[in-house]
């Protein structure tokens, strides 16, 4: 009986997970897709693909100028981030675990004894650094994008209120996207630095 109150509770979070992860896939794909349509940056399709649609959204914000270095398209960058990071992460993680599989077939024959768990462990460190390294590229990229999105729409504390919990709370962005869908944007940034 206990095993089944669990089954239970267990179906009952994945369901709840499931309509907040379609909440915010459908309120940021339309308000992402009405955002675009008014601004005219074309292609608001990407709104409905699933990365595609940081490209989009990298569109919408337009170019970023930190320190005098302007990124022309943090779109491809929004995507290109999460990609490398992956692709490190899992290449420094089959080296930890060929370093490990390594490491006991060395221990078993016992003819050399070389400190491949020492590696295997400074491998998962890169990998932890690399990772943390990436999530904070990939959040301070988006917030700069959104930034330049919000920033079309509102000022001061609330323009940072948005970009904050933006960051912190990823159904937050979705709903900010598709309550702005259909407003009209108090200034176009995109268009002035074109």
């Amino acid at each position: 009986m206990a095993n089944m109150i669990f089954v239970l509770f267990y179906m009952l979070c994945l369901c709840a997970c499931a309509v907040v992860a379609l909440a915010q896939y459908l309120l940021y794909g339309f308000g992402l897709y009405g955002m675009a349509r008014r601004a005219g940056v074309g292609g608001e399709w990407m709104a409905f693909v699933p990365y595609i649609r940081r490209y989009l959204q990298g569109k919408l914000g337009g170019p970023i100028t930190l320190k005098g270095k302007t990124m022309k398209k943090p779109g491809v960058w929004m995507i290109l981030i999460p990609f490398v990071m992956g692709l490190a992460a899992g290449l420094l993680a089959g080296l930890a675990l060929a370093l490990a599989v390594a490491g006991t077939l060395v221990n078993k024959n016992a003819v050399v004894m070389i400190p491949v768990a020492s590696v295997a462990l400074f491998a998962d460190l890169i990998i932890l650094i690399l990772l943390l390294a990436g999530l904070a590229a990939k959040s301070g990229l988006r917030s700069l994008v959104n930034y330049q999105i919000f920033s079309r729409y509102c000022q001061g504390n609330l323009l940072i209120l948005h970009i904050v919990f933006s960051a912190m709370f990823p159904l937050y962005e979705a709903v900010v996207f598709f309550c702005y869908r259909r407003r009209e944007p108090v200034c176009d940034l995109h268009k002035e630095t074109v």
